[in-house]
Parts: C-alpha cells; sequence; structure tokens
C-alpha cells in the first residue's frame, strides 16, 4: 500500500471552510483503503498529534496569512517544510489541497506532486472570481477586471490600490505555480470548464473528483426538523448571494407566517445584511448567528426543514449541499457551479437562475408548501444519491485510481 503525504494551511479542528473538512475526510478514507496517510498543516509552533487515527504534523509555515508577496512567503515555508521532509521520494503521492499549501509545493515541485484546486485563485487574484456587480469568470486579464472585483471595489481608496498592486502582482506567480503540476484534481467540472478557460491544463492528468460526506451524516436516522426552518450556512458575503436570500425572504414572509430563516455564519457583509433585514422589519423573521463549529452544523442541519445555497459565483462544490441532502432536507441550490451538477431539479432538489430573487423567492416558495410526502421522497432521494456517490470509501477509491493513471502508486 501507498505512503501518501497531505498538504493542508488549514486542518480540522482548525477549518475555516469545507475544503479542511473534505480533506480530512479523503485521508480517513484512503487510510481505511489501506494507505498510510500523513497531514502536514501550518500552525503557530511545530507539534504532532492525530486526528481520528489520522496523522497530522503542524509547522509554523505561515500559510494561513494572505501575504503581500506570495511567492517569497512560499519559497519560506518550503524551508522550513523541508527540514521535516528531506526527501519527498519517501511517499508515493505528495497531495496539496489547496491553493496556499499548492503554491508552496510548486517551489520545490516533485515529480510525485499532485494538486486540488478548490477556488479559483490559480486565475484570479480574487478566489472568488467575481466582479462587485455579480459577474463571475473574468479571470482577472487586466487592470480593468482587477478594479472591477468585488474584493477591491469593497475597499477604501488606498486599499482598493494597494489590492489591485497585489493581485496584479501575485497572480503571476500563481499561474505559473499551478502550470508546472503534472497532476490536478477538480472539484466539479463547472471549476475545471472555468479555469480551463484562462489556464492552459491540456499538459496535464487532470480528474474531476466529488469531494466526499462524512459518514456519520449517513449513519444517523433522519430528522424531520422544525417546520418553516430555512437555513443558510457560510460565509455572509455578496458572492455567496445572502443579498438576494435576505430580498427573496422579504417577499415570502408576507404569506408564509411561520417561515424562519436562520443566517449562520461570518463575513465582510454581515453587519451590513443584519442592519438590512432590520430597515425592512424582518428581526423576528431572520436569525443571525455567529460562524457554527463543523461538529455543531449537524445538528443545525437537523433542526430545519430547508437547505438554502444561493450562490451568485461559480460555487466549485458546496458542501453545505450535499450536507444538507445527506440529513433529507429540502435543498435549494443556484442552477450554477457544482450544486447544479450534483441537485436533479425537483427530484434530489430544487434549482433556482443564479442571482434571481424571483427565482429564488418562487423556490421558496414551493419547498414551504410541499406536502409531506412530496418532502420525504425528495429527501430520500436526496440522501441515496449522496450515500451512493459521494461516501468516503467511493471517493477515496476514486483518488486512488486516479493516483495510479498518473503512475504514483506502487505496483
Amino acid at each position: 500500500m501507498a505512503k501518501i503525504l497531505f498538504l493542508s494551511a488549514q486542518y480540522p479542528p482548525d477549518a475555516k471552510g469545507g475544503g479542511e473538512i473534505s480533506t480530512h475526510i479523503l485521508a480517513m478514507g484512503l487510510q481505511e483503503r489501506g494507505h498510510t496517510v500523513t497531514v502536514i498543516t501550518s500552525g503557530l509552533a511545530e507539534n504532532e498529534r492525530h486526528t481520528d487515527g489520522v496523522r497530522v504534523i503542524t509547522l509554523p509555515l505561515g500559510l494561513h496569512g494572505k501575504p503581500l508577496f506570495e511567492r517569497r512567503a512560499s519559497k519560506k515555508a518550503v524551508n522550513i517544510l523541508c527540514k521535516h521532509i528531506k526527501d519527498f521520494s519517501q511517499y508515493d503521492v505528495v497531495h496539496a489541497h489547496d491553493f496556499r499549501s499548492a503554491l508552496m509545493l510548486a517551489v520545490c515541485n516533485p515529480k510525485n506532486a499532485v494538486v486540488t484546486a478548490r477556488d479559483y485563485a490559480q486565475i484570479s487574484g480574487c478566489t472568488n472570481n467575481i466582479q462587485a456587480d455579480g459577474t463571475s469568470d473574468p479571470g482577472c486579464q487586466g487592470l480593468h477586471e482587477l478594479y472591477a472585483c468585488h474584493r477591491i471595489a469593497e475597499a477604501s481608496f488606498l486599499r482598493k490600490l494597494f489590492r489591485m498592486w497585489q493581485y496584479n502582482y501575485n497572480i503571476r506567480f500563481r499561474r505559473a505555480a499551478f502550470r508546472c503540476f503534472c497532476h490536478q484534481v477538480f472539484i466539479s467540472h463547472a471549476q475545471q470548464k472555468m479555469i480551463a478557460k484562462h489556464q492552459d491544463i491540456s499538459h496535464q492528468n487532470t480528474t474531476v473528483i466529488y469531494n466526499p460526506i462524512s459518514a456519520e451524516y449517513l449513519t444517523e436516522a433522519l430528522s424531520k426538523g422544525k417546520a418553516g426552518n430555512v437555513l443558510y450556512a457560510g460565509r455572509v458575503e455578496m458572492y455567496k448571494g445572502v443579498l438576494v436570500l435576505i430580498k427573496a425572504w422579504k417577499k415570502l414572509i408576507h404569506t408564509n407566517q411561520h417561515a424562519h430563516l436562520t443566517i449562520a455564519g461570518n463575513g465582510a457583509q454581515r453587519e451590513e445584511y443584519e442592519n438590512l433585514a432590520a430597515r425592512w422589519g424582518m428581526q423576528y423573521r431572520v436569525t443571525f448567528i455567529p460562524h457554527v463549529p463543523y461538529h455543531r452544523l449537524k445538528g443545525l442541519i437537523n433542526n430545519s426543514e430547508i437547505v438554502v445555497a444561493p450562490h451568485v459565483w461559480v460555487e466549485p462544490f458546496g458542501r453545505t449541499v450535499i450536507e444538507g441532502m445527506s440529513r433529507g432536507k429540502i435543498v435549494i441550490a443556484s442552477n450554477s457551479g457544482g450544486p447544479a451538477e450534483i441537485i436533479q431539479h425537483e427530484k434530489t432538489g430544487l434549482l433556482f437562475e443564479s442571482g434571481s430573487v424571483k427565482g429564488l423567492t418562487s423556490a421558496l416558495e414551493q419547498a414551504l408548501t410541499m406536502n409531506r410526502l412530496d418532502k420525504k421522497e425528495m429527501g430520500i432521494a436526496a440522501r441515496d444519491y449522496v450515500r451512493d456517490t459521494l461516501n468516503m470509501q467511493k471517493i477515496a477509491q476514486e483518488h486512488e485510481e486516479f493516483y495510479s493513471t498518473c503512475q504514483l502508486l506502487r505496483k
């Protein structure tokens, strides 16, 4: 069996988003298949622990921040990494699972390197690759696209200039770094298509492998949830479509007196959106709560009847989508990105036109007024899809097969 090294800027219990969770579930799945997986992650000091049986080594790599000079920061991280890993050939596979660790790995670029793209950092100075007006897929091809980037638009004038310079400087290094990899995994076909539009990946061995679901989401009995409870969990920011959701909710609450929306998460626009909901008199129909740790999220989903993912950007995957589906909930998502590949409209969930307040209002109305039998059938179909397609063992096997295709596993 193979020796596999994972590199990840963050790793549970230190997890900022779904990427770190997916990496951990995959590590457990590969170990169940007989491989030895070691994870190196970034932290304040060097230490070693085991998380659910996975060996995790923390090194002060400095991968959590947003450095001004990414090339310099990556070289510094490599120097620290190489004090611990003298020879990468001791591993069959060295797999970077986010763009920060990928940039670090690209500096030394061992022959057995694999990278998973979880966002759009390799083609855009902004990892979300979206403009302030909601237009996706600019690819940061010039100063005009940079100036229109939503991260630049939300900044003060001086910070705008700073971020434009920073993005323009670092994007060249990012593109060169990702071009050097021979093997790359994408987490949806939509993500792969968008990246391929701006980055030549024809010379790489590439594949699309969806993220896995944690076993606990499939083994516990389904919970019906409280009638009318709708949940959004994620970053409270423009690109996630939270404003679209709030506008739709304003239209909906007049005809659905018992419906209640919970928005769980932090982000740049949280205070703005919370104030907007209050101005519209919805403070008793919308509850804002801070980011929920992963180990508590399942309970929040269980207590809900509907899970909504109203993303405006081309969501690469959407972990809360499959988590809601696995718990038998009615999941509503924009008809773009990974969720549109996973959800079969009106069979395993509901899709609406991305960015459309009218479309989301209609989908929410449909879900809230759906009869009990139809809700149950849709929830069971969603759970069955996730169980059969995205379980830990199947996704681990797909990675194993890709490693073999890349001739990285020993015979």
